[in-house]
């Protein structure tokens, strides 16, 4: 059994699933809509809505299925819906917009399966002395340094 906050990153999915109900907003119900189990079997989702993950990560047209053991994140509906890329290596999964490249989310492998973990933000400033004839060399485009320590007040 998973626990019911674990979301599974899944590429065999059509789209996302879960069976709890809480971690669920913006509820509607719809018309009964078959999904097919891993197992073979097959049964109905019966409602659909909005999750937000860790991190800010918003699934949106999340199916309900009652008695589904655990919930899963469809790769495909997420790069279509989110706009995103999503990559795997042996030990992660990570999630990144194609727009503006940031890290939306990421998964730790456990046991075979990339399972969700967000992102954790954390705030951090670092400020050492700053070379202010390095910074203004940068800025403009790169003029040799003769040039750059010409300029007044640098």
């Amino acid at each position: 059994k998973f626990e019911s906050t674990s979301w599974i990153i899944d590429t065999g999915a059509s789209n996302h699933l879960t069976g709890n109900l809480n971690e669920m907003c913006e509820v509607r119900d719809i018309v009964a809509c078959p999904v097919g189990l891993p197992d073979g079997k097959r049964t109905n989702a019966t409602k659909e809505g909005t999750v937000l993950l860790e991190g800010g990560l918003k699934l949106t047209n999340v199916l309900f299925v009652p008695k589904l053991s655990c919930s899963l994140i469809s790769v495909s509906q997420l790069s279509d819906e989110s706009n995103c890329i999503v990559q795997f290596t042996k030990k992660l999964c990570v999630m990144q917009d194609l727009t503006s490249r940031m890290l939306i989310g990421a998964g730790e492998r456990k046991d075979g399966l990339y399972y969700f973990c967000g992102l954790r933000m954390v705030k951090a400033c670092k400020i050492d002395g700053v070379n202010q004839v390095e910074l203004w060399h940068k800025r403009l485009g790169h003029p040799s340094f003769k040039i750059t320590q010409a300029i007044p007040d640098i």
